[in-house]
């Protein structure tokens, strides 16, 4: 069996003849993100919503939630272009909340959107400043502006350890699809579940990467400069 993005897509509708694919597509992101993030950062409400989560399935359907995470392993290990195969699965699925005005940006406009905001100027500016250069989207969705702007600064040579990506959203399944993607792509990033309006902050959730390389690395505990970049 090959364990790709169809796959991903195929096992979340048979998750969802019980539950419906609106909720076990929030089933699937969500555990895999609390899994990953517990190993960063460990918290007992995490745990417990985790647990919560995966014993309403029976055991055959509970082997398909770290199928699917080695499923996205295998779409991410090897990137050559911008992709969200979780948002691409999600609106395939057609779980867009347009009655919340939920609607993802096309990753082309995202592409485009990054190579004109992002030049020499601006990203070697902010690395004399700051020692590293940061992108923030307070309403990620899937992640797809952040995804587009990561690839941009790669391409245009800076160092992985000099880009910090900070993303925020109110709704949790994309707090999870971004921060799922971000991880496996190597990126140093913090996802925020919060509500950028009022400022109530529900979560935050850091990827590997940040945890072991970029916030010790870029030296982030000095004068307070964490309290800055977590909120």
């Amino acid at each position: 069996m090959k364990y790709d993005k169809d796959f991903i897509e195929k096992s979340i509708k048979q998750l969802g003849r019980r539950f419906g694919v609106s909720e076990s597509f929030r089933d699937v992101v969500v555990c895999c993100a609390y899994s990953l993030a517990n190993f960063t950062d460990y918290s007992d409400d995490r745990e417990n919503e985790y647990l919560r989560i995966i014993n309403k399935y029976n055991k055959d359907e509970q082997d398909l939630f770290p199928k699917i995470l080695t499923a996205l392993m295998n779409e991410y290990s090897n990137v050559d272009d911008v992709k969200d195969v979780l948002g691409d699965i999600y609106e395939n699925l057609n779980l867009t909340k347009k009655g919340a005005a939920q609607f993802f940006t096309p990753i082309d406009v995202c592409k485009v959107m990054a190579k004109i905001t992002i030049n020499d100027d601006n990203y070697k500016k902010y690395i004399e400043e700051k020692g590293y250069v940061d992108v923030s989207d307070p309403a990620c969705g899937s992640g797809r502006n952040l995804y587009a702007s990561y690839k941009e600064l790669l391409d245009l040579g800076i160092d992985n350890d000099k880009i910090l990506l900070i993303g925020d959203d109110i709704d949790l399944t994309c707090c999870c699809m971004t921060y799922i993607q971000l991880s496996l792509m190597g990126a140093n990033a913090i996802v925020h579940h919060a509500d950028t309006l009022s400022g109530e902050l529900f979560d935050t959730f850091y990827t590997i990467s940040f945890m072991n390389k970029f916030r010790f690395h870029n030296k982030l505990n000095e004068n307070n400069k964490d309290e800055d970049i977590e909120k």
